[in-house]
């Protein structure tokens, strides 16, 4: 009796002692065997090391916000991973929770980081295959300088200096004793200019770039809607939930035109789906200098790699995350006769923003 009390004493004593290998390059993932079973935000598995005969079943949970088990492809280890990520990489190299169409690029020297499926990583951002360099990039073949650059005598993309007269972009606002409005309605078209002189639209890979426009880069027309059958002429405040549908189509084809803008989440790239169920929820908050800043209704917006020009992908961690913008009305009916009141003669970007100047002050402040 006392023989098969010390027995089972030494066997408590061995599976309490089991642990599974833990890797914490780039983040702590865990060896597992099988069965493997996710259940929300807890995992139960059986210890890879556990010797023949003996039931090691081990249970771990996830504790930080947000996060739930993610395990690898091929189901050996895992991590605690946000929505929409996935365990990435090897023991010889190392783990992270990478976005979808993403993989685990780099080496030992530069070290490891989620970058789009075949680019490469330098140990400061995520390159494509084919890499220009001094600020070029590859167009059919050849490396050139982007719009609205110029190549200096150095051989680096260079842009031209800003006139007197070059200023910030449409006001956008109107007041009404004292009082600010968004200067946005619904229903209206806008293009979206970023920090890089580039037009936000859509790539041939399905996902929004502020880029270069070629003929496998065009700019997006953006029709702002508060829902699905988007009524026109209600005002866009920071605090409405905004849908977002892109009014152009395919290049040469037109197919696929009102599309929504996608909700993609956590280094996921945002791109457009003809489905509004899968719309992403918005919002628009003005931005100092004529500008406006686009982040998401309960979450927030930010660039999705180190890239040199990234896509936009929803943060759920960071609600105050946002990306700004000029914000440019334009028709959304090319073929209007409205159209002819847009300007009348004259300077035709009138009512530029002096950045120097509060707007819209209410008296006595």
């Amino acid at each position: 009796m006392k023989s098969l009390q010390l027995s089972l004493l030494a066997l408590a004593l061995y599976t309490t002692g089991l642990q599974a290998k833990i890797y914490k390059k780039n983040i702590p993932t865990y060896e597992i065997g099988d069965p493997a079973n996710i259940d929300g935000d807890t995992i139960t598995y059986n210890d890879p090391d556990c010797d023949e005969g003996l039931d090691c079943v081990t249970t771990k949970k996830c504790s930080k916000a947000g996060t739930k088990p993610a395990m690898s492809e091929d189901k050996k280890y895992f991590a605690c991973c946000l929505a929409g990520q996935k365990l990435r990489g090897s023991p010889d190299t190392a783990f992270d929770c990478c976005a979808d169409g993403h993989d685990l690029a780099g080496n030992a020297e530069c070290g490891y980081h989620c970058c789009p499926t075949g680019y490469t990583y330098d140990g400061k951002q995520c390159n494509k295959p084919e890499k220009c360099d001094n600020g070029k990039e590859m167009v059919d073949g050849k490396c050139v300088c982007p719009k609205g650059t110029t190549e200096g005598k150095d051989g680096s993309c260079e842009k031209p200096k800003p006139g007197p007269d070059d200023g910030g972009g449409d006001d956008g606002g109107d007041c009404d004793g004292g009082e600010c409005s968004s200067g946005l309605e619904s229903g209206k078209c806008y293009v979206f200019k970023a920090d890089n002189g580039y037009r936000l639209g859509l790539a041939n890979d399905n996902v929004y770039y502020a880029n270069a426009e070629s003929m496998t880069q065009r700019y997006g027309k953006f029709q702002l809607c508060l829902d699905e059958k988007c009524e026109t002429g209600k005002p866009v405040n920071p605090s409405n939930e905004i849908f977002i549908r892109d009014t152009y189509g395919d290049l040469a084809t037109g197919a696929n035109k009102n599309q929504w803008l996608i909700h993609a989440i956590n280094g996921g790239h945002i791109g457009r789906t003809p489905m509004f169920s899968l719309a992403g929820h918005f919002s628009i908050s003005k931005w100092p200098c004529g500008k406006y800043c686009l982040g998401g209704f309960t979450e927030g917006i930010g660039p999705a790699c180190p890239a040199v020009t990234p896509a936009l992908t929803f943060y759920t961690q960071d609600p105050q995350m946002c990306v700004e913008f000029e914000f440019t009305e334009v028709p959304c009916d090319l073929k209007s006769d409205a159209n002819n009141c847009i300007w009348k003669g004259g300077d035709q970007c009138c009512n530029k923003v002096d950045c120097s100047k509060p707007s819209c002050a209410k008296k006595g402040k």
